[in-house]
């Protein structure tokens, strides 16, 4: 399977080998350095080669395989190959009367070593053509011309699938050259990738990111304020589609991960893509997200955007492979499934006060995020936003149907545990707070929604919950000033308590001098249901809970 293997060889070494244990098609070398397929389509006449430095994968090792590359030379990280490598790994699969397609990114090392691999070959009486990659908006205007970036995974695929078709090799360069014409990638990171050997390879500064990077860690041309996701996609796009003109069969497009970005945060641009594209009228043929050319472990992503000329362009991207490519689907459309919705609520009236109120937990959302984070999981600042923006969507026109509105938010559109938990509380304060309530009946729903959490969720005081905030404010008569003194001590108390139930009972003492958030968030809560209940809570200070 492969020529021997010494442990003193370079990381990408390494990788090669463990891509070959797991991979039943690829066969590597560690001497001089490439892969190669081992399960090549009999139709194929034109042996696809490509490469560049290591750090970017899956590419390019990962699309070995049928409907993809025959050849992966890899470099140390970031370092194009030498062209000894390049001719070694062609001359170990090139069979009788095959022809050779180099796919080179436009990188000066790569631009070299790939030509003077492709002059030894010539010499040695193979036919050899060259397709380069040159797509990143990033670099554009640059002296040597725009780096090869994103487009060249799009290349790799659609050739792939043309020469497991039986194209010769002027169909499939012609053929590369147009995708690669009409291909456009821009990338953009908020944090830099880990140098080999620890340290960032560039630092970014709070609230900027770096707009144009490139696959290697070179920091951007421009360095802008962060605009939030919405807007930064807003701008990608509408760049790369000005850039690239009118498309006369729609557009693929690339939605990639450059290492440091999750597939869920990946999904969510892809669909602000897939928005923006609508509203320019840029049909999309296609659309993936994953991570298939990376850069490390950077924090950031690209959009590659290939206008498609030829029908078939798209025939050979949709086809089946065998690799870590893309595996497109054909692009649809997709309505969100609506659920059934109460249509009494949208017949309340606007409440000023759960507006305030969502307003001041929104605020709030980060400060109880970070508490959650050093205790748990970090979310519960974002529930108790969710929930609250939502009741304020419901409305309600005096403090019954407020209350009843939270409860309904919490519990039917909130997960996680805290979400269903103030529910449970706010449905049975809710229950008390009709005409002419007061703070005692409020103070009798609060018991009642005491008892329903300890019944469900199991927490008793000094288990270090919202029960330690929500418990002692119901031992006082009425949900007044002192009841809601008592939350706050209660919360605060927690500091000093190992936790035995929830997440953080799996930290030990790790948690002490933290208090718990769901019982801050509970001491909150109740502080402004007091308040808009008319109880005068005076000097009361809640603001070190947070601390």
């Amino acid at each position: 399977m492969s020529t021997p293997f010494s442990p003193d060889q370079s990381p990408h070494v390494e990788a090669l080998r463990g891509l070959a244990l797991t991979s039943d098609v690829v066969g590597y070398s560690a001497d001089p350095v490439f892969a190669w397929n081992r399960d090549r389509d009999p139709a194929r006449r034109v042996v696809l080669a490509s490469g560049g430095g290591a750090g970017h994968e899956p590419m390019h090792a990962g699309f070995l395989g049928r409907g993809g590359l025959d050849v992966a030379v890899p470099g140390e990280v970031f370092t194009s190959p030498h062209n000894g490598q390049i001719v070694a790994g062609v001359q170990q699969v090139a069979r009788s009367g095959d022809e050779v397609l180099l796919i080179v990114k436009n990188y000066t090392g790569d631009v070299i070593n790939f030509a003077i691999a492709a002059e030894r070959l010539t010499a040695d009486g193979c036919r050899v053509a060259t397709v380069l990659v040159e797509d990143d908006l990033g670099s554009e205007g640059a002296a040597v011309g725009r780096r090869g970036t994103g487009a060249t995974v799009v290349i790799e695929k659609i050739l792939g699938a043309a020469a497991d078709a039986g194209d010769g090799l002027e169909e499939l360069q012609r053929l590369g050259e147009a995708v690669a014409e009409r291909s456009r990638s821009l990338a953009v990171a908020r944090a830099s990738h880990t140098r080999p050997g620890g340290g960032a390879g560039f630092e970014v500064g709070d609230g900027l990111l770096e707009y144009g990077v490139g696959i290697h860690g070179e920091t951007a041309a421009e360095t802008i304020e962060d605009p939030g996701l919405e807007a930064l996609v807003e701008r990608m796009v509408n760049e790369l589609l000005d850039a690239l003109g009118e498309a006369e069969h729609g557009h693929l497009v690339m939605v990639n991960g450059l290492g440091g970005v999750s597939n869920l945060e990946l999904a969510h641009i892809s669909a602000r893509v897939a928005e923006v594209m609508a509203d320019r009228d840029a049909p999309v043929a296609s659309l993936v997200s994953g991570t298939f050319i990376s850069a490390l472990d950077m924090r950031g992503f690209s959009i590659t955007v290939t206008a498609v000329d030829d029908p078939g362009w798209i025939d050979h991207w949709l086809a089946p492979h065998a690799t870590a490519l893309p595996r497109p689907v054909a692009a649809g459309v997709v309505e969100p499934h609506q659920g059934a919705t109460d249509e009494s609520a949208g017949s309340r009236e606007s409440s000023a006060w759960l507006d305030d109120l969502a307003e001041q937990f929104a605020a709030l959302r980060d400060p109880l995020n970070a508490l959650d984070q050093r205790t748990g999981d970090g979310d519960l600042g974002t529930n108790i936003a969710q929930g609250l923006s939502r009741a304020a969507r419901r409305g309600g026109g005096d403090l019954g149907s407020e209350l009843a509105s939270m409860a309904g938010a919490f519990l039917d559109e909130v997960g996680g545990s805290s979400g269903p938990l103030f529910g449970l509380v706010l449905s049975e304060i809710a229950r008390t707070a009709g005409d002419g309530a007061g703070p005692r009946d409020l103070g009798r729903g609060l018991r009642s929604g005491v008892e329903a959490v300890r019944r469900v969720g199991g927490a008793e005081p000094g288990d270090r919950t919202m029960v330690d905030a929500l418990a002692p404010a119901a031992e006082r008569e009425a949900l007044d000033a002192e009841a809601v003194a008592a939350a706050v001590e209660g919360a605060e108390s927690t500091r000093t308590m190992t936790a035995r139930r929830g997440r953080a009972s799996y930290l030990g003492e790790r948690v002490l001098g933290t208090p718990d958030p769901g019982a801050v968030a509970a001491a909150l809560l109740l502080r402004s249901i007091a308040e808009r209940s008319g109880a005068d809570l005076g000097d009361l200070d809640t603001a070190a809970l947070l601390d």
